[in-house]
């Protein structure tokens, strides 16, 4: 580990879907980035849920913090009190549904090494509706789960208590102090999975795809096959 590697903290905020928190959390330990720790909040009835962090914690060389919050918990809520316990210097949100290239962290951060930035945020990515299994290049716009920012600024401005857009404030404040650094053409460091139970109603996704292009199947076969949920159980991770 380099000494100048700030640690990053990774917010997962998750609700009753162990087999997409599995792949989630495996794309978390494959990363390349070494200072890192991950931070896991779900609601105290979450059983399986808690049941995979215990195996996690067994397993995982990196730290560990989570905390169980109440049933109704708002999303913005839950992702402000992680950020409060948080560690690092850094904070990247790590959706609990979609797929994180292995070196999602250490490019979201070389970007902001030395200079005026605060935050980088992905602009590209790619999108994989898992109903039709078609996969395509995004259109341009700010993938807000996507952000990395220091945790000072998130102090500064919290998330609104919503379950949905509860990061535009912050993004808002980002781009008004011209310290958000927009990744573009990299969609391979995010896969963002449609599947229906998303955050992100219909409408907006089919808006969302109208905008984006279509790839060719060669492309579509290899997200089918990285972002397959039977690769990423834990009986298969657990080494």
């Amino acid at each position: 580990m380099k000494t100048q590697d700030p640690l990053v903290s990774c917010i997962c905020i998750t609700k009753n879907r162990p087999s997409l928190l599995q792949r989630a959390l495996a794309c978390f330990d494959r990363q390349d980035y070494p200072n890192r720790e991950l931070v896991i909040s779900y609601p105290v009835n979450d059983v399986a849920t808690r049941s995979i962090v215990d195996q996690i914690e067994q397993v995982f060389k990196t730290k560990i913090i989570r905390l169980e919050h109440p049933e109704q918990e708002k999303l913005g809520t839950s992702r402000n009190n992680a950020i409060l316990v948080a560690n690092g210097v850094y904070v990247c949100f790590w959706d609990d549904d979609d797929w994180h290239g292995m070196d999602r962290i250490s490019q979201q951060i070389s970007v902001l090494r030395n200079g005026p930035f605060k935050a980088s945020v992905l602009m590209n990515v790619l999108i994989h509706d898992e109903e039709i299994k078609e996969t395509y290049y995004s259109l341009y716009r700010y993938f807000q789960g996507t952000l990395l920012c220091e945790k000072e600024v998130l102090m500064q401005i919290n998330c609104s208590d919503t379950d949905k857009e509860e990061i535009d404030s912050v993004i808002r404040y980002l781009l008004s102090n011209n310290v958000l650094f927009h990744l573009t053409d990299k969609p391979g460091l995010y896969i963002f999975i449609y599947h229906g139970g998303n955050a992100l109603g219909e409408a907006s996704f089919n808006y969302n795809l109208l905008q984006s292009t279509l790839l060719d199947q060669e492309i579509n076969q290899k997200v089918l096959k990285v972002t397959n949920l039977k690769n990423h159980q834990l009986k298969n991770h657990i080494k």
